[in-house]
């Protein structure tokens, strides 16, 4: 798809990376000349630098665009900038609305506006964070089939009775209905066989039915009840959006910042929140206000060492669940080596849910076969949720006949509701949900899992 990203910030700089490493092609525009010269040396990408206008998006090629993504700082200009690429003929539109009061009067207007789709990288963040609490015991949850499969990440720790287990014998002491279908071991990611033997620190990725990973969890005996009550460094966008779903959720929430007038925002808008006015950086202030006492904390500040160092210090005095907020890529391995697994990276979480929007389009017109994709294990790994047509060169052959690529496995088959981990002797059928689980790229149909 010819693509045109307008601004090159965090969350600009990010799609662009993600969507030229599938093959699309992609123009970028930013007015930061700095912010050009980077995207110059490090991305396979067209960029232009100037003030976005009619006569740039013309001279970007916004008359063919397949696709035109407005990611500035600026909702106003970003809803501008659509109107005007579908103006000049761009067949889909996405704008980045950060203000809720702004993406409400969007989601009214939409059509009018010419929108295809709105991102809010901090409403994305937030709700990530939210499945993180609502089960405590994973490093990430991510669901697929509209929630009736899940993918869940967990770290071994000694004592867990998975360590020392080859694969091949898990079924017959654990997880029924359940599959582990990806491995990170240090820098080493695999897609393991039944040989593969589990160690202490693998991070784990299981895949299954919401309740049947429950019941792994119990087995393993590192189920934790979702949070009753959590701490929230942090009243910017994330912070707010984060507290009126956790309150929604029936989860008492304490929120800490020390700017007096986004207090006074939050407890307008947001009056069940306790809301506390003081610098939450500093821990002796948070032991003061009960940080012992809360099941989960959340640091989602403006500075990814503050947020790294507040959920560290989390949980060295035993809060069993800390989540922070890391932005900068070189700083997530120092974020884990705290103790902090997978933090919150809100480009990513944003730059996956435009993939699938691409992807979904491109199905649409009948050259994908794609429903969702999510990439795991720091991108290493692709989550790839297909929809099996009747047409299928997959359909009705047991999977040990199918010729499957290197690095490609058929981890679940979802079913008229129900998830199936498939053995050799089963069948994809027409209508399925088939999650595949690969380290290929670009895979658009449910037949590249075959080899050539």
């Amino acid at each position: 798809m010819n693509i045109i990203v307008v601004g090159a910030g965090k969350i600009g700089f990010t799609l662009t990376q993600y969507l030229t490493r599938e093959g699309h092609n992609v123009t970028v525009i930013d007015r930061n000349p700095d912010r050009i010269t980077l995207v110059n040396t490090t991305l396979d990408a067209i960029s232009i630098s100037g003030q976005v206008d009619i006569e740039l998006l013309r001279l970007a090629g916004a008359d063919k665009a397949d696709l035109l993504i407005a990611a500035t700082d600026s909702d106003e200009s970003n809803i501008l900038c659509c109107m005007m690429g579908r103006k000049l003929g761009a067949g889909h539109t996405i704008a980045r609305v950060r203000r809720q009061d702004h993406y409400n009067t969007v989601m009214l207007l939409r059509d009018e506006l010419g929108l295809s789709m709105t991102i809010n990288p901090e409403h994305y963040a937030a709700a990530e964070i939210s499945r993180v609490l609502r089960f405590p015991s994973a490093a990430k949850v991510e669901p697929f089939a509209k929630g009736q499969a899940e993918l869940v990440e967990f770290k071994l720790a000694e004592s867990n009775p998975l360590c020392g287990l080859a694969l091949k014998n898990f079924h017959n002491h654990f997880g029924r209905g359940t599959l582990i279908c990806a491995v990170r071991r240090g820098e080493d990611v695999y897609t393991p066989d039944g040989e593969f033997v589990l160690q202490a620190g693998d991070n784990v990725n299981v895949v299954g039915a919401p309740k049947h990973i429950h019941a792994l969890f119990k087995d393993l005996d590192i189920f934790k009840k979702s949070a009753k009550s959590v701490m929230i460094v942090g009243g910017g966008h994330i912070g707010v959006y984060l507290c009126r779903q956790l309150l929604g959720m029936g989860i008492r929430v304490k929120l800490v910042e020390k700017d007096p007038d986004k207090c006074q925002s939050v407890k307008d808008h947001l009056p069940k929140a306790e809301v506390i006015c003081c610098d939450g950086s500093r821990p002796d202030l948070l032991e003061d206000e009960g940080l012992r006492g809360v099941d989960a904390f959340v640091a989602i500040t403006g500075s990814d060492e503050i947020n790294i160092v507040l959920g560290a210090y989390a949980r060295s005095v035993g809060v069993s669940k800390a989540v922070a907020k890391v932005n900068e890529d070189h700083l997530l391995s120092l974020a884990e080596s705290f103790g902090l697994e997978e933090p919150v990276q809100p480009k990513v979480i944003t730059a996956q849910q435009v993939l699938r929007y691409v992807r979904s389009v491109e199905n649409a017109s009948g050259s994908s076969g794609v429903e969702q994709l999510r990439r795991i294990l720091d991108g290493k790994l692709e989550v790839l949720e297909f929809r099996a047509g009747t047409a299928s060169s997959c359909v009705g052959v047991p999977l040990r006949q199918l010729p499957t690529r290197q690095g490609v496995r058929v981890a679940a088959i979802i079913r008229d509701g129900k998830c199936l981990i498939p053995g050799g002797s089963d069948e994809i059928w027409a209508g399925d949900s088939v999650l595949a689980v690969t380290t290929q790229r670009g895979m658009t149909r449910l037949e590249d899992i075959l080899r050539g």
